[in-house]
């Protein structure tokens, strides 16, 4: 199973490797082979040069990654940059399963979310619940779904379109 593992560049919580430790914690778990997708590593079978400075090649190279990728799973830090909300998008537009790893409690999930006094129980934000296919507190709980991922309703772009569609249903 092809993974693209999206999210920090830099280290989390200590790990500078985290998406090798994830990749083979679900290779563990699943007991299938899990080929990890990594944004961040140079293929160095295909001789390839990640040149920063070259804007078309790092997207376009990371887009490729997730329409070549079974799942991508995103490791939703409380700090987590641009690109990483970008390719939870791109996943959408290829149609592929999208898992958010975020802490309870954190910036993306809430058990529960106080705005202006009213409180919402089992707060997710909104641009985490409708894009991702499942949200879970660690990458261990992705386990059932990644095993029946086949069988899974996957949400595509067009979640987009519904969105909007259901807010311009309640303005009139």
């Amino acid at each position: 199973m092809k993974i693209y593992f999206a999210g920090k560049v830099s280290p989390v919580d200590g790990v500078q490797d985290w998406r090798n430790v994830w990749a083979n914690i679900l290779a563990e778990k699943t007991g299938l082979p899990i080929v990890n997708l990594d944004p961040t590593k140079a293929d160095e079978n295909l001789g390839e040069d990640l040149d920063l400075g070259n804007p078309d090649l790092i997207f376009g190279r990371d887009c490729y990654l997730i329409k070549e990728s079974d799942a991508v799973i995103i490791n939703l830090t409380d700090d987590v940059g641009v690109g990483a909300s970008q390719e939870m998008i791109i996943a959408k537009y290829f149609g592929k399963p999208l898992i958010a790893v975020t802490k309870l409690n954190g910036r993306y999930w809430r058990e529960e979310r106080v705005v202006d006094g009213k409180s919402y129980k089992n707060w997710i934000n909104p641009f985490v619940s409708i894009p991702c296919d499942l949200v879970v507190e660690r990458i261990e709980d992705s386990v059932d779904f990644l095993m029946q991922i086949k069988s899974q309703k996957i949400k595509d772009i067009s979640v987009i379109d519904s969105s909007t569609g259901y807010y311009q249903g309640r303005r009139t």
